[in-house]
């Protein structure tokens, strides 16, 4: 028996498992099977991240790993299905046995697709990814952090042409379903956690209206339940907005993208119901060009969001200290209050320069500055009682030096350094130290 019969049997039986359809007895189950693995390793080293004071030994040093292996089939025609099983590991945690081995294994795409609803609809059942890395707003899928994390979400994905003018899509799904009904005997009061969290909302683009270029708006709301019969009620968050993306024609390789964001919706579960009325944008421009046959690239960004801007899942990450080390006790941006992807109580001017010497070496090179949007609302002065109206948490330098194996196989080598603004000085006469890190990376897909 081929070890591909094999690997499909396993994956039509854990797609059974996984979601309610019949099952076709026949050795036909799946069809047109496509496998795709990928094997990522993220290892780093970083001093001074807990509390940039270099008297102390908070050095630390590890290796993560992430392996995902998926496979695409078609149940019917119309029909089609996908699971990818997904691990993560932290090297020198021991080998591990079959049972925890398999408690560690996730399943974070078990899905299915149908063509043409309605003659118009591609709809997607299950556990999937969505969104895009970059986004401020929503996304879930590999995460570009430190331990090599991925998130995905429950959902049902609905995606349309609209008469060949615009492309829409829409989710209504579970983050988290927290409980049910636990007693029919106490209707009309029963036991009843039900504090379930639900994600919906949805996109509309085209490029139609801007030359060379996609124009975009969205809506999503992410909602708490409060348990079944409490006193005070759910909190919805509601975030909206609309960006711009493409090229300038008139200057080869120069491109540019704009968002603007907002929030709706307000927070009855806690006293007061506080309304979420937070904002946020981005701009910037991107150049890419050949010169003598070495590819060259540059970026200019700057994105704020208010010191109450709230998004549902932000993909985007700023730098590889602030926005990748999102661990407690390794992460500079969790200490003082900002997560570590997005931009909420965050200004960030990002710049970056980059050059191929040669067709398989990269050279990268990038600066941000960090502010807080209001000092305010900043956790870590609080917690060092430093409580003066200062908002620089500071500026990070790294240097990317990434070398293309071959089409699937790739490495870099990176340096950064932060250098923590008046917001992060320790008081008391603790001295203050800027945060260094080395790092190494591995991808490999087949």
């Amino acid at each position: 028996m081929s070890m591909k019969y094999l690997l499909s049997l396993s994956l039509a039986l854990a797609l059974i498992e996984s979601i309610s359809i019949p099952a076709r007895a026949d050795v036909e189950l799946i069809k047109n099977l496509k496998l795709d693995t990928s094997i990522e390793t993220r290892s780093v080293s970083i001093d001074n991240a807990t509390d940039r004071n270099a008297t102390h030994d908070d050095y630390t040093a590890e290796t993560n790993y992430r392996i995902m292996l998926g496979g695409s089939f078609d149940l019917l025609d119309d029909v089609h299905g996908r699971l990818q099983l997904d691990k993560n590991a932290l090297q020198g945690s021991g080998s591990g046995s079959i049972e925890t081995v398999e408690a560690s294994t996730f399943f974070d795409n078990a899905y299915v697709k149908i063509d043409k609803v309605f003659n118009h609809i591609d709809l997607t059942a299950g556990r999937q990814f969505y969104g895009d890395s970059n986004d401020l707003v929503i996304y879930f899928g590999p995460q570009n952090d430190s331990v090599l994390s991925i998130t995905s979400l429950d959902a049902f994905r609905a995606d349309a042409d609209i008469m060949g003018v615009a492309k829409f899509q829409g989710i209504a799904g579970k983050l988290a379903d927290n409980g049910s009904q636990l007693s029919l005997a106490a209707e009309p009061s029963p036991v009843n956690s039900n504090s379930d969290t639900d994600v919906w909302g949805g996109e509309i683009n085209t490029d139609k209206v801007i030359p060379a270029g996609n124009l975009a708006a969205y809506y999503y709301t992410r909602q708490v339940k409060k348990e079944a019969n409490a006193i005070l009620g759910n909190n919805t968050l509601s975030v909206y907005g609309a960006r711009a993306k493409g090229d300038i024609k008139l200057i080869g390789g120069l491109g540019y993208n704009a968002e603007i964001i907002a929030n709706a919706g307000r927070n009855n579960g806690v006293a007061g119901t506080p309304a979420y009325d937070g904002t946020a944008y981005s701009l910037g421009l991107n150049y890419g060009h050949s010169v003598s046959n070495m590819p060259i690239r540059a970026n200019i960004d700057y994105a704020q969001g208010s010191h109450n801007f709230a998004a549902v899942a932000p993909g985007r990450r700023y730098g590889i200290i602030w926005g990748e080390f999102t661990n407690a006790f390794l992460d500079p941006s969790v200490v003082n209050g900002v997560g570590g992807a997005g931009v909420s109580n965050l200004k960030v001017l990002d710049a970056g320069v980059g050059i191929n010497p040669i067709e398989k070496l990269g050279i990268d090179l990038n600066a941000y500055r960090f502010r807080y949007a209001a000092s305010g609302a900043n956790p870590a002065n609080f917690a060092t009682g430093n409580t003066s109206n200062l908002t620089s948490a500071g500026m990070e330098y790294d240097l990317i030096v990434s070398w293309k194996h071959s089409q699937n196989v790739s490495f870099d080598v990176n340096a950064a350094i932060f250098d923590p603004g008046d917001a992060l000085q320790n008081i008391g006469g603790t001295p203050t130290n800027p945060i260094t890190e080395l790092g190494a990376d591995m991808k490999i897909k087949f």
